[in-house]
């Protein structure tokens, strides 16, 4: 049993830290704040290393038969291309929304999807939250609000607020949700498949989307038509290698360590998350301790775990009938 407790505290601190550290090393790989390569690029560049890394485990386990798998094409693969983009659409906005903002109000703001899951779950599947859980979203949502107010630095005025970037986190949130949504409710039909032949092809849709959206949405990085280097590759550099390992390592991580935590788990490790970035940036010297934004964190993880405990919590049902005492004489009930 203590071997249990100690393997299972391994995998939740691993995956506390996959999600402060990717936040982290996007705010490292910036220049003066900005970055300066393609959006697009690390995103596309991880899908590539997903779709060696899931073909190494199929030729592992079953050998070339494993890996023909990962490139057959199934009845109704349409479906992939459509979550893939989604989840490519997903990864721009993410790089957008980091643009704009320091990752730990981005990883604070992410914790948003708690109540955009709930809202998308009562119109889509008409699954509803308990009073307490409501009470405890919106008091979250607010705590959210206060840390991002503080953290710019706004007091009485708000112009300090990254309203672009905070508008295109909640976007992702929907986009990630959705899609979430979507995976559930659609791969299922296709159970034959073995994981690796899922993955490989979802990641392969996630690549031709991000190709696709790179070409709408940032038409200055594609390959010029003289000999030069091509502009999707423009500004790379060894922090930006790192992004790429960190998405690719984040999303693996993800798929495989995800299933050995519950719920409330994800939830408060996602919202620890912050805590490291905030104690990380301030090792780093690239903040300073702010008390107020360290506490509003903390009731944000607090709150976090009340909302998966009251998912948890059912009312006591009676043991039996009450039993009836009869009077005798004059003596009372």
């Amino acid at each position: 049993m203590a071997g249990e407790a100690k393997g299972s505290m391994a995998i939740f601190v691993i995956f506390v830290l996959s999600r402060a550290l990717h936040p982290m090393v996007i705010d490292y790989s910036k220049v003066d704040g900005q970055m300066l390569y393609s959006k697009n690029s690390p995103a596309v560049m991880s899908q590539l290393l997903s779709m060696i890394f899931v073909n190494f485990l199929a030729y592992k386990d079953e050998g070339w038969k494993g890996v023909k798998d990962c490139w057959a094409i199934p009845a109704g693969a349409s479906i992939f291309i459509v979550i893939g983009l989604w989840y490519a659409f997903g990864d721009f906005l993410e790089m957008l929304s980091m643009g704009a903002m320091t990752g730990g109000v981005y990883q604070l703001l992410l914790q948003s999807k708690l109540l955009i899951t709930a809202v998308m779950m009562k119109q889509l599947k008409g699954t509803s939250q308990s009073e307490l859980q409501w009470n405890v979203l919106i008091a979250a949502t607010l705590a959210i609000s206060a840390f991002v107010m503080v953290d710019s630095g706004s007091g009485d005025d708000d112009s300090g607020i990254p309203l672009m970037g905070v508008a295109m986190v909640l976007f992702k949130v929907g986009v990630s949700c959705y899609a979430a949504v979507l995976s559930d409710a659609k791969l299922k039909g296709f159970a034959s498949m073995s994981m690796s032949a899922k993955l490989s092809l979802m990641s392969l849709a996630r690549v031709i989307a991000s190709i696709g959206i790179a070409v709408v949405m940032e038409p200055e990085a594609q390959p010029s038509y003289k000999w030069e280097a091509p502009g999707f590759f423009n500004h790379w550099t060894f922090a930006t290698w790192i992004v790429t390992i960190s998405f690719t390592t984040k999303s693996l991580i993800t798929l495989y360590l995800i299933k050995s935590l519950d719920a409330i788990q994800k939830n408060v490790g996602e919202a620890l998350a912050v805590i490291v970035i905030f104690l990380g940036q301030i090792a780093a010297g690239s903040s300073v301790f702010d008390l107020c934004a360290f506490l509003l964190a903390v009731l944000v993880v607090i709150l976090v775990r009340i909302y998966g405990l009251a998912g948890k919590a059912k009312p006591k049902e009676p043991a039996g009938p009450t039993p009836v005492v009869k009077a005798v004489g004059n003596s009372p009930v």
